[in-house]
């Protein structure tokens, strides 16, 4: 999918999931700005598995990102080596906070950020941040649904997702599936849109 097509197929999860499902969620959303951060949150999440995509948005912008902290740990190790190990004796953790990103950034493309272990990484990684931040449930919960929705939106493409990688390459596709940026998928996001005028007005 493109991204608009992702980010159509993030808020019609994160509309479903606020209404169909609103009761089975482990967290509320109790005021506007709870609602603007959730949603902002879906729709990072459905963009962020193209992180490993230099021509996605997301790619390049994460690209960039990483290059310039490759770039500065390299510089840091140049200039000061014993103070570099220093820092990393004593910052190993947050030292691993920067590295995950990048190294997914750097990954083969519908690899690693299309899988399922990725969602599980995901989770385990917004534990590891909240050493440093407190991340509000609704917010890490709202990131998650949008990475899962983009997998899904994916899973239903010709090419299909490596479910499973890197325990099995794999990729799995829907019964029913469209090219990339064809006219289906053009259809899909405007049924998509319409979806979610027609929950928020009957269910919201």
């Amino acid at each position: 999918m493109l991204a608009s097509g992702h980010q159509a197929m993030g808020i019609t999860w994160g509309v479903a999931s606020i209404t169909a499902i609103s009761s089975t969620l482990p967290f509320s959303l109790q005021s506007e700005k709870e609602y603007i951060g959730y949603f902002f949150a879906i729709m990072i999440g459905s963009l962020l598995p193209d992180m490993d995509s230099m021509k996605s948005k997301m790619g390049r912008y994460m690209y960039s990102i990483a290059s310039i902290l490759v770039i500065g740990l390299i510089g840091f190790f140049l200039v000061d080596s014993e103070r570099f190990w220093s820092w990393i004796n004593a910052e190993a953790i947050f030292l691993l906070a920067l590295i995950i990103p990048v190294f997914f950034v750097f990954s083969s493309h519908r690899t690693w950020t299309h899988s399922l272990l990725f969602v599980a990484m995901l989770g385990i990684y917004f534990q590891l941040l909240s050493i440093w931040f407190t991340i509000p449930l609704y917010l890490q919960m709202g990131c998650g649904i949008g990475v899962l929705s983009h997998i899904f939106g994916d899973f239903i493409t010709k090419r299909g997702v490596p479910l499973f990688y890197p325990l099995h390459r794999k990729y799995y596709r829907f019964l029913f599936t469209f090219h990339t940026g064809s006219q289906a998928e053009r259809g899909i996001v405007f049924s998509l849109v319409l979806a979610n005028i027609w929950l928020l007005f009957t269910q919201v």
